[in-house]
């Protein structure tokens, strides 16, 4: 008999953005989890095998792809309908919003009182018209005909027309689906950015990059992963979540000298003649004449 390796039990993996910060607050794998099967007690999220029923929404919702040996769920489909008979896992916005994007889907099949299912389909059609897409129908198959053997072992009708698939899960896919759409604001209070470019090299998607002469936002490359907040020592950088058209901005900067250390930095006024660590000092500590 050939040998056949064990499956490896889900976690995650060291691609995990809080690993990249001590103060990272992504939380986005224990919120999408139903049954709290992940905790943030450590630094990196942990994936407690035991409650996980594999449903696959952690994957949809991880902005860096950091979920090991799990998988999205099988769904059934046939031309632009899904279907959502028999199946106990009800998808989330992200996962529906790919169906959208690379399958076309328009239309879920359900039977009637599958509550769980209508929620999931209404907070997609917000997203949906919130971003000049078209929202999906429910449909009810009151007459479809159905193999009762099959469905007794099954539990759902057998229709030999129907496919079967699984979408890219994770916020990268997302965005890849909708290059057009910011899914994240990303927001600077220049009063108290003291643009010491922490954010720009810390951020794994580029959405934020400073030069010498702009720093620019691209909120259509941002994933949510919080990695710029938890870097950024004045609080001065904000993401939330966001569903419009991108619209990436440049915020001007003008290269200055610091009359106390002369060191070399940049400023969002030309007329600042102090660096941001001299500022800090009051006392004129860091003077050197």
């Amino acid at each position: 008999m050939p040998f056949i390796s064990p499956l490896m039990p889900p976690g995650i993996s060291g691609h995990c953005i809080r690993n990249k910060t001590q103060n990272g607050g992504c939380s986005a794998c224990a919120t999408a989890c139903q049954t709290g099967a992940i905790s943030l007690a450590a630094r990196q999220p942990v994936l407690d095998v035991e409650k996980c029923l594999g449903c696959g929404d952690c994957l949809f919702a991880c902005p860096a792809d950091a979920i090991d040996s799990l998988s999205p769920i099988e769904r059934k489909y046939q031309d632009n309908t899904l279907s959502g008979k028999g199946n106990r896992f009800v998808p989330s916005v992200n996962e529906l919003l790919m169906w959208h994007a690379l399958r076309g889907i328009r239309r879920v099949s359900l039977d009637r009182g599958n509550t769980a299912w209508q929620a999931a389909v209404v907070a997609l059609n917000c997203v949906l018209a919130r971003i000049g897409e078209p929202i999906w129908q429910i449909v009810h198959p009151d007459g479809e005909q159905v193999d009762h053997s099959r469905r007794r072992w099954l539990g759902r009708p057998f229709n030999q027309d129907q496919s079967s698939g699984r979408m890219p899960a994770g916020q990268r896919a997302v965005r890849a689906a909708f290059p057009a759409i910011s899914w994240f604001q990303v927001s600077v209070d220049t009063e108290g950015c003291t643009l010491c470019g922490a954010c720009s090299r810390l951020c794994p998607e580029q959405a934020v990059t400073l030069t010498g002469t702009h720093l620019q936002i691209d909120a259509a490359r941002c994933t949510g992963c919080l990695a710029c907040e938890g870097v950024c020592f004045p609080r001065a950088i904000h993401i939330k979540p966001w569903a419009a058209s991108a619209h990436p901005r440049l915020l001007p900067v003008t290269a200055c000298q610091c009359r106390d250390c002369r060191t070399a930095f940049v400023s969002f006024s030309a007329d600042e003649t102090r660096c941001p660590l001299c500022r800090r000092h009051t006392h004129g500590m860091r003077a050197l004449t």
